[in-house]
């Protein structure tokens, strides 16, 4: 008993702190392309992404076909999920910090990528577990 209270004292606090821990199912999203802004939605897109307390994976197929997949390291720190991506399959990624913006809100996650200025993505995930 006194173990469940102090794993509910002291675990409760920092998933109460990082609501992304768990696995979340792509929903949309909106990419900045030469061409201009290209959207993707289930179930043409799938894609799941898995947060634990210190790195992130994802991995994409579209049309039934894979398509992506990386993962590395994170911090959210204020309304920002920072990511470094240290693997996958986009070689162009390898070493990229990128800062998201980020919001949760009725068990989706709506995040945005901006950089110097310009749109880059904007994704919704939905909570899985």
């Amino acid at each position: 008993m006194r173990l469940a209270i102090f794993i509910a004292a002291f675990i409760s606090p920092l998933l109460m702190a990082n609501p992304l821990i768990g696995t979340w199912e792509f929903v949309k999203g909106e990419y900045a392309t030469p061409e201009g802004i290209v959207s993707a939605k289930a179930p043409d897109v799938t894609s799941m992404k898995i947060i634990n307390n210190t790195h992130f994976s994802y991995i994409t197929s579209s049309n039934n076909k894979f398509h992506y997949a990386g993962g590395g390291t994170y911090q959210v720190k204020d309304n920002y999920f920072i990511e470094t991506v240290t693997l996958g399959n986009v070689e162009k990624l390898i070493g990229r910090r990128m800062a998201f913006t980020y919001e949760v809100k009725d068990n989706l996650w709506h995040h945005k990528l901006v950089e110097d200025g310009k749109f880059v993505e904007y994704e919704v995930w939905k909570k899985v577990d």
